[in-house]
């Protein structure tokens, strides 16, 4: 972006807006008392800062819940129309045209291609981290607020779209083929369609990022937006009752805190990451430059057909530094008479791109500052949680003392039962804890 003049104070502000946005709406919602998120251009943090690495693994948690471990793999890899969501039914947009447009169910801000010979052995992973964002930024496109109305004008440069396209995909690459041919219309509200991609403007579903490459993410809750208001959501307390202590592990936080997605990795931790600074009475934001990170891919246990170790260098760093990854490729070099399907990951296979997902831990850092200065009192519960009855691990948003319905059980019983309905359910177990595969470290 530094090359095309204005582009980059251009994002920066888009970014910016993004921060106030998410501010707004806590301090809306925090009823006179301060919120401990700050945009760091607006608000300089006072003292010493503290850098938090933020960690999880990279593949779907929502799959795996949802599915097992073995049919997981096997969706992760397929591309999944826009009409067809993975957390449960709907549709994340409505109408014909979204039909036709796809997207990786790879909803952990870790999204791959797998690249195959003829006979389906794979050859090459590409990995990225990139938000869709940046690049209807660098296609020069107004980018929208929180709430999807566009807003932010952008500096950009398509032809550098285009050249960025050829490089990193393929050289066939058209600029026709990156942008709307069409306004693309969301009849989620039939009485009220939305435009939400203009006609001329680019296409983060364009074939070259989904049928016939990967660029930056897709799935569409893996955006920039989504991660600061996540991380503004997560800075707010909460509890069951009034006077009892703020909820802290993580899947009963953001369940009660209703924000994010209840079955994803990266939600629960990074909400219970940036609470538990919150809790210590930090103020906190996201360190800049704000974005999303692949951290590391551990290769402990992967061998070649010799048995011998993989070597880590077979992990080339495309775009980003190492530990800042933003695009990366794992293929095997050539002269070595084999492909990554004929590697092991303990002893199993490489079949599918997500076996390697599952040892790639990504990444968010928040700054904290100002310890102890706030003393929020936490709000009290917004939603409640049902799992299912015959898969406890994959649970569902329900409003706060409604009855689950059949077939689903309450969990994380933070509140007492409202109805008569609800009561008859509260002898089931709560969701069983799940593990995340997350740790907290300090720079």
């Amino acid at each position: 972006m530094h090359a095309i003049p204005g582009a980059l104070e251009s994002w920066s502000a888009a970014v910016s807006g993004w921060f106030d946005e998410s501010i707004a709406q806590e301090i809306a919602r925090l009823d006179g008392q301060p919120c401990q998120y700050y945009n760091q251009l607006e608000t300089p943090p006072v003292g010493p800062v503290l850098d938090q690495d933020i960690v999880w693994a990279g593949f779907s948690g929502t799959l795996r819940n949802r599915w097992g471990r073995t049919e997981a793999l096997r969706k992760a890899d397929r591309l999944f129309p826009l009409t067809e969501r993975i957390d449960g039914p709907g549709s994340y947009f409505v109408g014909p045209q979204w039909q036709s447009l796809y997207y990786r169910p790879q909803d952990e801000y870790c999204e791959w291609h797998v690249t195959r010979d003829r006979d389906g052995t794979i050859t090459r992973v590409t990995f990225t981290s990139e938000p869709p964002e940046y690049w209807q930024a660098l296609h020069g496109d107004t980018l929208a607020t929180l709430e999807g109305v566009p807003k932010y004008q952008t500096a950009g440069d398509p032809k550098l779209v285009l050249r960025l396209y050829r490089e990193l995909v393929s050289p066939h690459v058209q600029y026709e083929d990156l942008i709307c041919t069409e306004d693309l219309v969301d009849h989620s509200d039939p009485q009220n369609p939305q435009i939400v991609y203009t006609r001329g403007s680019y296409n983060p579903y364009n074939k070259w990022n989904t049928t016939h490459g990967i660029v930056h993410l897709t799935e569409p809750a893996n955006s920039l937006g989504a991660e600061i208001k996540l991380g503004a959501d997560a800075s707010v307390l909460f509890s069951p009752a009034a006077g009892q202590a703020p909820l802290a592990d993580p899947d009963a936080l953001i369940a009660c805190g209703a924000y994010g997605g209840l079955n994803r990795c990266s939600d629960p931790t990074i909400g219970g990451s940036i609470n538990e600074l919150a809790a210590l009475g930090f103020a906190i934001t996201i360190k800049n430059p704000v974005g999303l990170y692949m951290d590391h891919l551990d290769m402990t246990g992967w061998a070649q057909p010799d048995g011998t170790p993989v070597d880590p260098a077979w992990f080339r760093v495309v775009r980003g530094a190492p530990g800042l990854v933003e695009r990366a490729v794992f293929e095997v070099p050539e002269g070595k008479g084999f492909r990554v399907g004929d590697l092991t990951i303990g002893g199993e296979p490489i079949v599918w791109g997500g076996q390697l997902s599952e040892h790639m831990t990504m990444k968010i850092i928040g700054s904290a500052s100002q310890p102890g200065h706030f003393r929020n009192t936490p709000l009290r519960c917004e939603k409640g949680v049902c799992a299912e009855q015959g898969n406890p691990a994959f649970l569902h948003y329900r409003p706060l003392g409604s009855a689950c319905g059949a077939g689903l059980l309450p969990a994380f019983d933070y509140a007492p039962p409202a109805s008569p309905a609800l009561a008859a359910e509260t002898q089931a177990v709560a969701a069983p804890s799940r593990p995340r595969h997350h740790v907290l470290r300090s720079r």
